[in-house]
């Protein structure tokens, strides 16, 4: 990317997030301008900075993720928020997806991982690892709280079929050897269901097979 990210960090534990931050400067695309120990911080911080990227820590004192996300909603405009966890429960998932949030990791992933998914969220508005993506479905599948702004359009049925195996969480190569088909057939099929719906991404096309009755 040509523009700089830039990035809050907020964690309670000294160690973790002075690391992160030092991981993070060997990336010059990217620019740690915030740095807090706990909600509250960051929220006081953010009125005199704006940050691209907010990687989040779930469990602080004073303010923990959970508040401090539910403050921040439709506060701070293209602000993307990650998650950064030692938990992988749904029910925090889809709550917090439903507060806000664009993206989720685990404490324990490689640097590499967490640059992929501050990309992710800047470029897609959102980052799920494989583990999430279920949680974030069976969430869809389960409760009316996230309503994404997708209109109908119409799908053909190869399309919708197609849909309800990218949901079951089926890769290229399991739909085309499931339909008989190339990898090269599906991946054109899932680039015309994205420019259809005006999805960004998979989770994008879940969300519009969810909102129009098509996983049922």
């Amino acid at each position: 990317m040509n523009q700089t990210i830039k990035l809050a960090v907020v964690d309670d534990h000294h160690l973790f997030r002075k690391g992160l931050i030092a991981l993070l400067k060997d990336f010059p695309e990217f620019e740690v301008i915030i740095e807090a120990e706990n909600g509250e911080e960051l929220l006081e911080q953010l009125k005199n900075k704006r940050v691209d990227v907010i990687l989040l820590d779930l469990q602080m004192p004073v303010m923990d993720g959970i508040e401090a996300t539910e403050r921040l909603q439709n506060k701070y405009e293209g602000t993307k928020i990650i998650i950064i966890t030692m938990h992988n429960e749904e029910g925090f998932i889809n709550h917090l997806i439903s507060k806000g949030a664009n993206g989720f990791l685990l404490k324990n992933q490689d640097i590499e991982i967490v640059v992929d998914a501050i990309n992710g969220v800047v470029e897609n508005d959102f980052y799920f690892n494989d583990r999430i993506s279920r949680a974030l479905v069976k969430g869809l599948l389960s409760s009316n709280k996230i309503r994404p702004n997708f209109k109908e359009v119409n799908l053909s049925e190869r399309e919708i079929e197609i849909i309800r195996l990218i949901s079951k969480e089926l890769t290229n190569k399991e739909i085309a050897e499931k339909l008989f088909v190339s990898v090269r057939t599906i991946d054109g099929h899932k680039e015309r269901i994205l420019q259809k719906t005006k999805a960004k991404n998979v989770i994008g096309i879940i969300m519009y097979a969810v909102k129009h009755n098509l996983l049922s």
